[in-house]
This record gives C-alpha cells, structure tokens and sequence, in this order.
C-alpha cells in the first residue's frame, strides 16, 4: 500500500519525468553585481575595474553605501558604460545609498516593465541611511528585482539586521501583475552592506585571516546561521567566498583596523539571490486536470525549486491538510478526488465517538504530528534537492511523446527505489537542474581589495542568468535606419507585434546621441506618437551632420522599447 509520505516521493518524480516536452529554449545572459560601501568617499580609483567589463557582462548592477556625494560615484560608472554601448535602465538614490542597473542596449527591447521602490529602516523607519533600494523589471520571459540594502551595524544587531530584511521583503509592492512583491520575481539579486558579522573573538578571527584561514571562519559567520535558522533570507544562495573578510580596514590600507573601535573582521559585503520556480509552467507539465485544460489551482503553493520548498512549511497547516500517519496536502492530488475525500472525511469525524483527552496529551498528539509533519517535509525537500541534481538524465532519453514512467513499486519497496535512485545519479545529465533550480550559474565571486579609500573593499559576483530570447520585440521601427535633410520634417513610423495593446497618448520618440545612456537626461528633441508615428518639423532638425538614435519610449511598459539610427544630413 502506498502511504501519502510514499505517494509524495513519487509525486515529485513524476514531475521530473514529464517535464521534457515542456522546457523553453534557454539562454543565458551574464549579470554583474558590485556592492560598494564607498564610507563618505568620492570616487579617485577608474571604477572600470570593478564592473567586470572584460567578462562582456549583459547586465551591470552597481549598489553604493555611505556616499559621499550621490551623484559622483554614478556618474563615474556611466561615463566607462557610456562608451561600451549600455544604458541606464533605472537609477534610485534613497539618502545616502544608491542602486543603478545599466544594461547592454541590444536587450532593451525585452527590458520593460521597469519601477523601483526603497525602504527605509533607519531610526524606526524614519530615515533612509539603513534600508533598501531595487530596481525590477522584466527580462524576455523572467521577472526580476535587483536589491541594494544597508542593514544595521554591531555584532550584538543580528535580530535587528533580520527585521530589517523581513521589512525591505514584505514592503516592497510593484504595479505588475506578473510580480507584484520582491519575492514573487523569477530571480532576486540581493547585494550591499549587510553588516552580518563573523561570532568570534577579534584575536581569534585576525589570527585565523593571518594565516589564511580565513575560510574556516565561515562556520561561524552570522549570516549563514542566520539562513540555516530560517531567520532571514530563506531561500537565498551565494556563491563560494573564497576571499577574506572585506571589512574593517583601516583607509588607504590593506591593514584591518587598527582604531579605537578594533573592530572584528567580517564578510559585511555579499551579493546573493533567489530563484522562483515556474509553477504554472510545472503545473502544466503534471497534467492535473487530465486530457483537457489544465487546473493550476491544485497546485497554487508547490514549487520544484529547493530554494522554495521551504515555503513549504506554511502550506503543510492542520488547516489545510489531514493526517494520517503522514502529511496528505490535498494539494497533490487530483482535484475531483480531493473533494471526495474532503467529503468522506468529514462524514467520519461526524461519526467518530468524541473522546476527552487531557491538555498533556492532546499536546502529545499534536507534538507526534508535528514530528510527522516535519518530516514529510525534509523528505520533501530533500527529494527536490536530489532531483534538481541527479534527477533528469532519464529526462534526455525521452523522445518528448510520452513521458517516462515510474512504477509504484519503484517508491514502495525500499530496494526498488534505492536502484531507481542509482539508475538516475549514474546518468547526471542535468536538465532540471538548469531549469528549474540551477537557473543562476556563479561563474565569478569576489573582492577587489586594490580599492583602498574605504574602510570596506568592494565585491563583485558575475552570473550566468538562464532566460528564453527567443522572442519577438514588442514595438520595432519600421526602418533600421533613417534619414533626415535639413530643411525637411522627419516622420517615423512603427510596427507592434500582434496581440500587444496598441499605443498610448504619452508615448513618445526621443532622439539622442548615439553614445547616450540615460534617454531622460541626453535627449536632444522629442515628439510625442500619434496614430502609430512620431513626426518631428525641420525646426527639430539638429542642424550639423551627425549620426544619432531614435528611442520610442513605451509609457505602458515605462521602458525604451525599440531604437533605430538617425543620419542627419
């Protein structure tokens, strides 16, 4: 007989076995993250270096703290991208902390949907030296936020440091259907001075980074405790530190501190993120509702992801399943046979004999479910884990017209899934894992301790981002290339991919020098779209002979969406 614990394991088998007709063409884009506290500092270092140029990243992400003067640093990382064909796709100071996400100009036709948000945490919320800033948008088919935060000091601040994350998480709306809070986009980048520090004496920790071995310190940095507890940042993956603690040093110096204050050497300096599986896309996969259309709602709450599941734990709620010798979430069923059962269980308990229990032991019942409970979701997990590793070679065998099957007999009987799993691990091809949980590739992870100005050294991550390209801009120029003689007007007109809602009164067409990146600050002229075209009059004309760029600035999508060159005669 198959218990609910078994019929899970299987559940999640299944899963890894259907999915091969349904797995979109992947591409990956790199994405570079900095984090700089800058401590009051104003850029006299090339920041070149720091923006991991000569890796040709697609997406560039640079957070600053303690800023000196907001607008120095930025404009310094604008003047390198400037010249190497990026734009700026959102830019957000809050206080003396800033985000600014640039990004190559051949993606901008799929990067719209762009809004950015702040929290503040400092002094109870009041002021903006503590908090977070983010940048999201949509990337092709993903959404994605991109965090900066500057969380609270001090060894003894952990508690306060993990509010803080709680707050930035859960305060931050967007007005986008497909991700309205941070934690519902496809990928969050979560970089800045988080300020979790390493619990150890001070002599312990300098002796250790002395004789490098600074990585046996990791054990007891608060942050990952912090995410093994569950108290902040569940869910969130980072890369292998390999370098050593990037704060306190003294300034100018590659000498940790040597003031007053003696402060304990730490990674206060982190890049991470997050994954979000594609729940509807698994739900599909499964073919709940049968031959016909597909019903997602059974499985509203079930993700594939590891770093999900521990989202789990909400969903396994006395409210929300029965128990009987194991968690039976009736999320994992059929949705029909779900309402019978309900149904049946119902009529039951209406005909169970009441029984009085003392609190002790109606304690001790709860306490054996929750046990039970617990431990249904560590399988859970840990059978996610397993097939995001080892689970998709059988995946690469399948022709795509029928999915592999298991038999029930492979979970039941111990020895039979012991060789199932073996058959499986030898195989390791790996394409769940690169769709559903290895979607975030770490390819570089570091400090840059040639920045010698602040008291923290800067850190960078670079990341192999998994997205579908193939697709259609929404809005093109009717022409790659127009051109403009003095003396005449200039009418541009525009295609829209079909099924797109049409144009709004407050589009418009800018045009620009050709190495712009902000089209707000560097445009020359502009005209507002009427009936799919923008006409500019000879007085717009820019006079000298030059080559510049059309950008239609989308108000819908609250992006530039498409551009074209402008040869002006």
């Amino acid at each position: 007989m198959i218990t609910n614990l078994q019929h899970h394991v299987l559940i999640v088998l299944q899963l890894l076995l259907t999915l091969t007709t349904h797995v979109k063409m992947v591409t990956s884009l790199k994405v570079h993250i900095v984090t700089y506290n800058t401590g009051n500092t104003r850029p006299r270092e090339d920041v070149a270096p720091l923006l991991g140029l000569g890796l040709d990243p697609d997406i560039i992400s640079v957070g600053f703290e303690e800023l000196g003067d907001t607008d120095d640093w930025e404009n310094e990382v604008d003047k390198v991208l400037a010249k190497r064909g990026y734009y700026r796709v959102k830019l957000v100071t809050m206080s003396i902390m800033q985000i600014v996400v640039f990004a190559k100009k051949e993606h901008m036709p799929f990067i719209t949907h762009i809004q950015s948000e702040y929290t503040k945490t400092g002094f109870g919320g009041t002021y903006g030296n503590k908090g977070g800033t983010s940048v999201r948008f949509r990337l092709y088919d993903k959404t994605v936020a991109m965090v900066n935060t500057h969380l609270s000091a001090h060894m003894d601040q952990v508690h306060i440091r993990d509010e803080e994350y709680w707050n930035i998480m859960s305060e931050q709306d967007f007005d986008d259907p497909m991700s309205e809070h941070l934690y519902d986009h496809d990928y969050v980048f979560w970089s800045g001075d988080l300020n979790y520090r390493i619990q150890l004496g001070n002599e312990e920790v300098r002796s250790a980074i002395k004789e490098g071995k600074h990585l046996d310190l990791l054990g007891h940095d608060q942050l990952h405790q912090e995410k093994q507890a569950g108290h902040a940042f569940i869910g969130f993956h980072e890369a292998d530190i390999t370098f050593p603690p990037t704060y306190k040093f003294d300034p100018e110096t590659d000498i940790y501190d040597t003031s007053h204050k003696n402060r304990v050497p730490a990674w206060c300096d982190r890049v991470l993120w997050r994954i979000k599986a594609e729940r509807a896309e698994i739900a599909h996969a499964l073919n709940w509702a049968g031959e016909g259309e597909t019903d997602t709602s059974s499985l509203s709450s079930f993700t594939l992801s590891a770093s999900d599941l521990s989202d789990l734990e909400s969903d396994y709620s006395s409210d929300h399943c029965e128990v009987d010798g194991a968690c039976g979430s009736k999320q994992f069923l059929n949705p029909d046979k779900a309402k019978k059962k309900a149904k049946k269980t119902k009529k039951k308990k209406k005909e169970k004999k009441q029984i009085d229990i003392s609190d002790d032991e109606a304690y001790a019942n709860r306490s054996t479910w929750e046990i039970m409970r617990k431990r249904t979701i560590s399988l859970m997990k840990k059978t996610a884990v397993y097939a995001a590793t080892t689970g998709s070679a059988m995946l690469r065998t399948a022709t795509g017209s029928a999915p592999i099957k298991v038999h029930k007999a492979d979970v039941a009987d111990p020895e039979r899934f012991k060789n199932l799993m073996n058959t499986l691990e030898r195989e390791k091809v790996s394409l769940v894992k690169e769709k559903y949980e290895n979607c975030v590739k770490p390819l570089v992870y570091k400090s840059h301790p040639e920045y010698k100005q602040s008291d923290h050294k800067p850190v960078s991550a670079l990341l192999e981002v998994g997205v579908n390209t193939n697709l259609e801009p929404v809005i093109k120029f009717q022409k790659d290339k127009y051109t403009w003689k003095k003396g005449e007007k200039l009418v541009v007109s525009f295609d829209v991919r079909p099924g797109i809602p049409g144009f709004s009164a407050w589009d418009w067409v800018a045009i620009v020098d050709s190495d712009w990146t902000d089209y707000h600050k560097h445009y020359i002229s502009y005209q507002y779209v009427s009936k799919e075209t923008a006409k500019f009059p000879w007085e717009q004309h820019p006079g000298a002979a030059r080559t510049l760029n059309l950008v239609f600035v989308s108000s819908k999508m609250n992006a530039p969406v498409a551009s074209a060159l402008l040869e002006c005669l």
